[in-house]
């Protein structure tokens, strides 16, 4: 049996009985046994085994206090001695290491062995394993992150050491950083940010993710710009020395920068703007100053804004453009205003005129002759004065059906603006002597009776400026509805014609009355006036307006009559005898009651009654049964030719004699469609009247 070998408390142990024996002889007998060299070996073996003891103590002191795993083994990896520490990261119990259930080999991962052999077997070799990264495989499956390193103890035995730092939270701080890092890559590459670091104190730079290459148009195999690079290289000569001044300005800890400039990146030819923006800060391990900020292509923000300047721009033209344009109406609304009052007065002086020297002097010589017939004693006397004042009485007709005329034309009330136009190529003929051609294409209406008389008025007024400027004694109408339901008028010319830029310019500075006006007109009902013309190739205006509603009953308030209660019809009993029975409609009573004196004078005419709207007039007509039926054309809501139509349908045998202040060709037709036997003027004289009643009855 070997025998066991003694402890370092044994030895002492054995000295300190040595010591007691020496302090007990005299030093000449300690010479004489030992001698001087044997003494000193003794004192040297004692001061080994001192520090020996210290040692070994200070090395249990740090195994028990488990700062980091201890373990040792034998050259078949097998566990001779554990602390705490390495029992909890190996995850074995105190149980485990006495019953010899530990071995280095299997504790470590598959992933640390190596070809060369076990660690035993390396380590026997006279090999250290350096520091370095392992995992512990626990019994449970889990595993433990650990810093470790192993050695061969120089003894006969061959014993390992191994030490091993736990570094599961290292582990987990680092996935956490990993983590964060990779947030903050994803976040920037997601809005197109690259994030960079800049060490100005060593000119050093560190691009942190593919989007600050992305950006500067350079790959990874190139380096990142540094600052200085930057500066020279990058930026637009432009922004340079403005980048460089901020830059250097704010180059301070704690400081904020954020600045944009334009670039040139070499895949590229254009310009690329960026901003820059950072904080400065004082690194931890030098005293270097660095910076760390982000980059983002703004080229399309600045594009954006360049257009939205330009459109700012052009809003702000079209403004100072408008408001001129709008001070310039304003002006000529006010010259226009002082104009259309002196054209009020000037109508107002024209009509007063026609009254005070064409009205008013025949109706006093009416009146003059009136009071001479009261002087006469002989009846041809009489008779002359009168056929005198019947012809007074025809001029002063003929000029207040002029002056009705100018103020508003039949036409338009019985045939539309189709019929105003035809009224139109009369009067201008007669008036001008100017030769106007019509084109409609028919149908044009229904037209609101509001927008027909305005269309009327400014076809009137644009035909005035022709003859008055085009140099032309001709030109040609033409009117159309369109598919979206407006009207639109074309007149155009071969005369003069003019430049529109210099003719609006004429308008701004004169204020004219003219087509100015006529556009302000349309304008206010959704209308619009376009001109095409230039000097010696003639003129062509179109004007366009909608329709209106449709759906209007009204008739113009100089043609609104309603029955009042001394308009009641008389009905006398019919006198059977041989006479032409007689019903006078007309909306005037003071005409009425003329043509009943007028026609009673007559032996053979009998006046059966009086009607002043077409409904009483049916209505009496299918009553009295008259056989002449005198009819005016005009009876406020409803016509003639519906009230004669209606009496017709009724009594075909009836004869209706029309009547009417004007004599215009569709009013007639329109007329004898209707059924009427004849149509006459209500100036013609009264035995022209008298002779139709009685030839309307011999023709049967």
């Amino acid at each position: 049996m070997k025998p066991e070998k003694p402890t370092y408390q044994d030895l002492e142990n054995q000295l300190a009985q040595t010591q007691k024996v020496l302090a007990a002889l005299e030093q000449d007998q300690i010479d004489a046994i030992f001698g001087d060299d044997r003494y000193m070996q003794l004192l040297n073996l004692k001061q080994t085994i001192d520090m020996l003891c210290r040692n070994e103590r200070n090395f249990h002191a740090l195994a028990d206090a488990n700062l980091i795993g201890i373990g040792f083994g034998d050259s078949n990896g097998n566990v001779t001695y554990i602390n705490d520490e390495m029992l909890r990261m190996t995850g074995y119990s105190r149980a485990d290491a006495i019953a010899g259930r530990i071995n280095w080999e299997t504790c470590l991962t598959p992933e640390n062995c190596t070809e060369a052999g076990t660690w035993s077997e390396r380590l026997l070799n006279q090999e250290v394993v350096s520091v370095q990264e392992w995992e512990f495989l626990r019994p449970d499956g889990g595993r433990t992150p650990v810093l470790g390193a192993a050695s061969r103890i120089s003894s006969p035995d061959g014993h390992l050491v191994i030490i091993a730092l736990d570094r599961t939270q290292i582990r987990q701080a680092e996935t956490r950083s990993w983590k964060s890092d990779q947030r903050l890559r994803m976040a920037a590459d997601s809005l197109n940010i690259g994030i960079f670091e800049w060490n100005l104190t060593k000119n050093t730079a560190c691009w942190e993710n593919d989007h600050m290459y992305q950006i500067f148009g350079r790959s990874r195999k190139q380096p990142p710009l540094r600052y200085s690079d930057f500066l020279e290289q990058a930026v637009d000569f432009q922004d340079k020395e403005a980048f460089d001044h901020a830059f250097s300005k704010a180059r301070h800890p704690g400081n904020v920068f954020a600045f944009a400039c334009r670039i040139h990146r070499p895949d590229s030819s254009n310009l690329s703007w960026i901003e820059i923006s950072g904080k400065f800060y004082q690194n931890d391990a030098d005293p270097s100053l660095c910076m760390i900020g982000i980059a983002q292509d703004i080229s399309e923000q600045k594009a954006y804004e360049q257009t939205i300047e330009k459109i700012n721009d052009q809003l702000e033209q079209r403004v100072r453009d408008r408001t001129a344009k709008i001070q310039q109406q304003t002006e000529r609304m006010r010259v226009l205003a002082n104009k259309l009052g002196q054209a009020e007065q000037k109508e107002r002086n024209r009509l007063a005129a026609v009254l005070h020297d064409h009205i008013q002097p025949l109706v006093v010589g009416a009146r003059m002759h009136l009071w001479d017939i009261h002087r006469k004693n002989h009846i041809d006397d009489a008779h002359k004065t009168a056929h005198k004042i019947e012809s007074i009485l025809e001029e002063t007709l003929a000029e207040l059906r002029s002056l009705t005329v100018d103020l508003s034309p039949s036409a338009i009330l019985n045939d539309g603006l189709a019929g105003g136009v035809n009224w139109l190529v009369t009067y201008m003929k007669k008036k001008f002597n100017f030769t106007l051609t019509p084109r409609v294409e028919e149908p044009i209406d229904p037209i609101s009776e509001n927008i027909c008389f305005l269309l009327f008025q400014c076809l009137k007024e644009l035909l005035f400026n022709v003859v008055k400027h085009s140099g032309e004694d001709q030109a040609t109408v033409s009117i159309e509805r369109t598919q979206d339901q407006n009207i639109r008028i074309i007149v155009w010319d071969n005369g003069n014609g003019f430049e529109p830029d210099t003719f609006e310019e004429t308008q701004n500075n004169t204020a004219s009355l003219g087509l100015f006006s006529i556009e302000e007109r349309l304008k206010d009902i959704g209308g619009r006036m376009k001109i095409a013309s230039a000097p010696g190739q003639g003129t062509t205006v179109t004007l366009t307006a909608p329709a209106g509603e449709t759906d209007e009953t009204t008739t113009p308030p100089g043609h609104r009559h309603q029955r009042r209660a001394d308009d009641k019809p008389a009905v006398p009993e019919r006198n059977p005898k041989d006479s032409i029975g007689i019903l006078i409609v007309d909306d005037h009573k003071l005409l009425r009651e003329g043509l009943t004196g007028l026609l009673q004078m007559e032996p053979d005419f009998e006046i059966l009654g009086e009607a002043a709207d077409a409904d009483t007039a049916v209505v009496l007509a299918e009553k009295l049964t008259p056989d002449v039926v005198i009819m005016d054309v005009n009876l406020g809501e409803k016509t003639g030719m519906e009230a004669t139509e209606k009496i017709l349908s009724k009594n075909p045998h009836i004869k209706v004699i029309a009547l009417s202040m004007h004599s215009d060709k569709r009013v007639i037709n329109a007329m004898y469609r209707a059924g009427a036997s004849v149509f006459l003027n209500k100036t013609v004289p009264s035995d022209t009247l008298i002779a139709n009643v009685r030839r309307c009855i011999s023709d049967g």
